[in-house]
């Protein structure tokens, strides 16, 4: 009996080490997908890329990144454009547009994001190392961006017949730029899905010149004519950061203006108790923005210091950061009332 025991348990650790020997080989061996991930994920059916890091979300972030780089090198949008275009998906009556819970988007750049990118096994090497697969299943994806390119489409057909139904030039050009905006979005969409599914592509049909729609916004634009008033710009470094970012917007320096900027300006040299030799420019800064009934379109109000060598250096300084104010802050201030003006 003690013999039978014996050999039970002799049979038990064999079978223990041979489970265990297997389980380690299947561990350790380099799964097919990471030497070839086209051979488990045909390049027919998905677009596919491998990352690596330290943990699984670092791996998933270049993994995603390098599914990125198919797309953005041919793949191009203004970064003002796709600025309006997300705020407008959330303003307006269809901000159904990204509800849908199949899609994982990710971002490219600054100026375009990729949809639905899917994240499958993972495997960890010697090194700690984690690599995991990214891919984009061609078929469901192109269904989900089929249907995000005809939801725009909606939108922009509603943005076009608003801009037929007032006088008022600035709700004309609120809305036409809207629908330029969401249209610049859709021909991204568009040349994304030239790569994702082809044959999808081939099927939509949409019922507007994207190049028309376009034009019509800037001949709106030319029509915003703006005037600006700001004391104490005593070298105009205000003057043109203003020019510049209603100019990129297309609208024209002339009269008589629809909007009317006011604004001050004041530079003081200044000192502090520091241990270096710093001379330092304070500044303050007030801007109003106002539409033909003299409401309040946009304001910014910023302060603060900058300090150099010089005075005149810290004073260039100051200036610079006063335009990345203006440039972000009071721009997207002015998009929102046009956005909203349409919507």
């Amino acid at each position: 009996m003690q013999k039978i025991i014996i050999y039970f348990l002799i049979t038990l650790l064999l079978l223990s080490c041979a489970v265990q020997a297997k389980s380690k080989k299947s561990k350790d061996s380099i799964p097919e997908w990471l030497n070839d991930p086209k051979s488990v994920y045909p390049e027919q059916l998905y677009l596919s890329a491998i990352g690596e890091g330290d943990s699984r979300s670092e791996a998933e972030n270049y993994a995603a990144a390098n599914l990125a780089k198919i797309f953005e090198s041919k793949v191009k949008t203004d970064e003002l454009i796709n600025q309006r275009y997300q705020e407008l998906i959330t303003t307006d009556d269809f901000s159904y547009e990204d509800q849908t819970d199949v899609s994982k988007s990710v971002q490219i750049n600054s100026e375009q994001t990729l949809f639905n990118i899917q994240f499958a096994e993972s495997y960890t090497d010697k090194l700690g190392r984690v690599h995991v697969l990214a891919y984009l299943p061609r078929m469901k994806t192109g269904e989900l961006y089929e249907e995000k390119i005809l939801n725009n489409a909606e939108r922009i057909a509603y943005f076009l017949k608003s801009k037929d139904q007032d006088d008022d030039v600035l709700v004309k050009y609120s809305a036409v730029s809207a629908a330029a905006a969401i249209s610049a979005n859709n021909e991204v969409l568009l040349d994304q899905l030239s790569i994702i599914s082809p044959d999808t592509k081939e099927f939509i049909q949409l019922d507007y010149q994207h190049d028309q729609i376009m034009k019509e916004a800037s001949r709106a634009a030319k029509d915003i004519k703006f005037k600006l008033n700001i004391t104490n710009d005593t070298d105009n470094k205000i003057g043109i950061i203003m020019d510049e970012m209603f100019t990129d917007l297309g609208f024209v320096m002339a009269e008589p203006a629809i909007i009317k900027v006011d604004g001050e300006i004041t530079f003081e040299e200044t000192e502090l108790a520091r241990d270096d030799d710093y001379i330092f420019a304070r500044y303050e800064l007030q801007l109003k923005i106002r539409d033909p009934q003299d409401n309040i379109i946009a304001a910014l109000s910023e302060s603060g210091r900058e300090g150099h060598n010089t005075y005149l250096e810290a004073k260039e300084r100051a200036i610079r950061t006063l335009k990345k104010k203006i440039r972000n802050s009071l721009q997207k201030k002015i998009l929102s009332y046009f956005n909203n003006l349409a919507c």
